[in-house]
């Protein structure tokens, strides 16, 4: 059976963990995978799939919700169809032209909340997208009941596509017994992913601030950042706490393994998620988690973690 799994999103996102974790297992199992590939990242990709067998890439010079490649990989999809038994989107970029039996995954709705921190032309772009693969897909997964339930209650009829599958974690973030080099020889408090305004990374930022005094410990921020100095850099300035400051930008999964596993505590203030993705990481690799208190969150991870009031 030969697939189709869109590797747009590929690196940078949780979306690109999601996608290079279902794309590496699949392919294992000698299912021959297609996938279409930014040329940008050819020689990340050529690196990470190195030893994975049945990968096609097809590498193309446009990146996601491109109007280039809303229409250029349309041409792709129709010369695949008669090999591809089925197309799979790893998010809601999907082209002009959506073959039969596609499947697409949507994360989250940020772009219909007050959590949206973009403008409205890409708020109203995301909407296009959603609505095209509402219609035209065969299957929907909702990575969550919580996602499921705002996709039913902004989209009537979606319901009758949704299924809901759990995300899940990469193999390599659920080995305890493996041994890490240790990156940070002092105690740490961390958090990981990027750093838009929903993440609530100045609630936290501010609250080290308040106990560091009480505690030895250092935090930890570990992600993708849009700005080289941004409103988490200049407020930890304001505060005067640099030097238990710590940050690690576009860290490698070898460097986030090791910040799990001797982390003393994993903390995740996100005011919205779809489903939350690193807390689980580090549950995995046996670290203590403390959450903010919002449904998705308390419905994931139950009495795995412990929980606060994020605002």
């Amino acid at each position: 059976m030969n697939l189709y799994i869109d590797g747009l999103f590929y690196k940078g996102s949780g979306i690109g963990r999601y996608y290079e974790s279902l794309t590496k297992e699949l392919a294992k199992r000698g299912i021959k995978i297609y996938t279409c590939v930014p040329n940008t990242l050819r020689n990340e990709f050529e690196k990470d799939f190195s030893n994975i067998p049945h990968i096609e890439p097809i590498f193309v010079d446009y990146e996601k919700f491109s109007l280039k490649g809303f229409f250029t990989q349309s041409k792709i999809l129709k010369q695949l169809e008669e090999e591809v038994y089925l197309f799979f989107y790893p998010h809601i970029n999907a082209p002009y032209y959506i073959p039969k039996n596609t499947i697409i995954t949507i994360h989250d709705l940020r772009f219909l909340t007050q959590f949206w921190d973009r403008n409205e032309i890409k708020r109203k772009i995301f909407i296009f997208y959603l609505k095209r693969a509402l219609k035209h897909s065969t299957k929907i997964i909702a990575v969550s009941n919580t996602v499921a339930k705002e996709l039913k209650q902004n989209f009537k009829g979606s319901d009758k596509k949704i299924e809901i599958i759990y995300e899940f974690i990469d193999e390599k973030f659920n080995n305890q017994n493996q041994n890490y080099e240790r990156i940070i020889n002092k105690p740490y408090l961390l958090f990981v992913g990027n750093r838009k305004k929903h993440k609530n990374l100045i609630l936290l930022v501010k609250a080290f601030a308040i106990i560091k005094g009480k505690i030895r410990h250092y935090l930890v921020i570990a992600g993708d950042k849009e700005k080289e100095r941004d409103e988490v850099d200049i407020l930890v300035e304001n505060l005067n706490i640099q030097e238990r400051f710590i940050q690690f930008i576009k860290p490698s999964d070898e460097v986030i393994i090791s910040l799990y596993k001797f982390a003393d505590l994993f903390v995740f203030p996100s005011l919205f998620e779809g489903f939350g993705l690193p807390p689980l990481e580090a549950v995995s690799l046996g670290c203590p988690v403390i959450l903010s208190d919002i449904p998705v969150l308390r419905e994931v991870f139950g009495e795995a973690g412990f929980y606060f009031n994020p605002y």
